[in-house]
């Protein structure tokens, strides 16, 4: 048995390789946990309910008025305007040529009520963008069912404004205005709306 020799394990050499090695194992665990998340529990999700096609969930991070509002879509901050729907003004500038009022500070109020930091899932039309290259939607409560454009008509809080193609449901918004009306809802009830 020449040239065969017996080493003693080391017990601080193995301490120092675990002091090493363990670590590395976390770290690089963790960048596979947050590659993961960033990959598929990050980016929303589209799925199908009923006829409609959802695309969500996306925080709320901002509401303009009551009908635009901002969510992080794609890793940037975005506007979103309703669909079918028009709110007074509250925050428009003097040039646009429509006054702000304390109507349109109501609608922006109750908007922010409803969704203000809250997740919401978006139905897109014929149109995506506006000339403003705002995101163009329906917009659902995280109960994937609610449209908050109904909620909006059906309380006197806005008005139809159908602009083509975008026209869905523009015969429900207008069934849900002509209640609101007859019901004195809102600004109907106040006299605001004619």
């Amino acid at each position: 048995m020449t040239g065969y020799r017996t080493e003693k394990k080391d017990p601080e050499r193995r301490r120092r390789v675990r002091f090493i090695i363990v670590p590395i194992l976390a770290l690089v665990l963790l960048l596979g946990l947050v590659l993961v998340k960033k990959l598929y529990f990050d980016r929303p999700s589209v799925f199908t309910r009923g006829d409609r096609t959802l695309e969500g969930p996306y925080k709320v991070l901002y509401v303009y008025d009551g009908d635009t509002f901002q969510i992080k879509r794609n890793g940037k901050e975005t506007k979103v305007r309703m669909i079918g729907i028009d709110a007074p003004e509250s925050v428009a500038p003097d040039e646009y040529g429509k006054p702000n009022t304390k109507e349109g500070k109501n609608a922006a109020e109750y908007l922010k009520k409803l969704i203000k930091d809250k997740n919401v899932y978006l139905e897109f039309d014929a149109e995506k963008e506006d000339q403003y290259s705002r995101l163009l939607a329906y917009v659902y409560l995280s109960d994937e069912t609610t449209m908050v454009e109904e909620i909006l008509l059906s309380e006197g809080y806005v008005q139809v404004m159908t602009i083509r193609p975008n026209d869905r449901y523009a015969g429900r918004f207008q069934e849900l205005q002509e209640q609101a009306r007859s019901l004195g809802k809102g600004f109907w009830g106040t006299g605001f709306f004619k």
